[in-house]
């Protein structure tokens, strides 16, 4: 009989602790909700930098700078040559 008692009083003290940790939960995410809402917005810029980690903006990102793409549509065959040279080098 000692034993279901001790076994009931630890299930009672376990729910409890769940039942205060749940509470406390909903208040550490439900107590700030007004404050966090009346406050005005980042600046788009602002939240941009904090988001990617740069909140200083003269500092470099450390990326390098994107390459330069050439259109060869635009380019005659004489111009870059039609690789006949090397045609004629493989036939020899």
């Amino acid at each position: 009989m000692q034993a279901s008692f001790g076994l009931e009083l630890t299930t009672t003290v376990l729910v409890i602790i769940a039942i205060a940790s749940v509470v406390v939960l909903v208040l550490i995410i439900v107590a700030p909700w007004r404050r966090v809402r009346e406050e005005p917005p980042l600046d788009k810029d602002v939240e941009t930098r904090l988001l990617l980690h740069h909140p200083n903006p003269e500092e470099g990102t450390g990326e390098l700078p994107a390459a330069r793409v050439t259109n060869l549509d635009d380019v005659d065959a004489k111009e870059t040559g039609d690789f006949a040279d090397l045609r004629d080098l493989d036939e020899n």
